[in-house]
């Protein structure tokens, strides 16, 4: 499974926020933007939408900024996951209304990639975002992006 580019960004602020939890001022979606190069539109709507399943906070004006709404200790990827992908179809079979394979009842692939999926998801469970963070230090492979907003 190869997973959204909407799904990536999701879990690139969530880290962000969780790295830079003990910050004074919290991030920006301009900061997070700048940090990863992607543009601050795009991260506006996935913010939004992170604020609407609960694990953001977004204040607006000066000094505001991104914050999570929950430890980085009880957001767990798998969730983070089935919440921002849309299709977990990996073959047509999987999807009854699109299905046209002449194989399907006699073949094994559908059931072997089901279990593929639940391994998969169940690797994700186990794994929060706390796991993938060093406090203090946001997830740029060791690169600090020096950020001032504009007035």
């Amino acid at each position: 499974m190869r997973l959204t580019q909407w799904t990536d960004y999701s879990l690139r602020v969530l880290m962000y926020c969780a790295a830079t939890e003990s910050r004074p001022t919290p991030p920006t979606i301009s900061e997070i933007a700048l940090a990863h190069g992607i543009s601050r539109s795009h991260l506006t709507k996935i913010a939004m939408t992170l604020a609407a399943n609960g694990w953001l906070e977004t204040t607006r004006g000066r000094g505001g900024g991104l914050r999570l709404l929950k430890p980085a200790e009880q957001i767990v990827l798998g969730t983070v996951v089935r919440q921002t992908e849309t299709d977990f179809n990996l073959v047509e079979c999987f999807d009854a209304s699109l299905n046209t394979c002449r194989l399907d009842g006699l073949c094994l692939l559908k059931r072997t990639l089901k279990d593929a999926m639940a391994q998969y998801l169940a690797v994700l469970d186990g794994v929060t975002l706390a796991d993938l963070v060093t406090p203090g230090q946001p997830p740029l492979g060791g690169q600090v992006i020096s950020f001032t907003p504009r007035a």
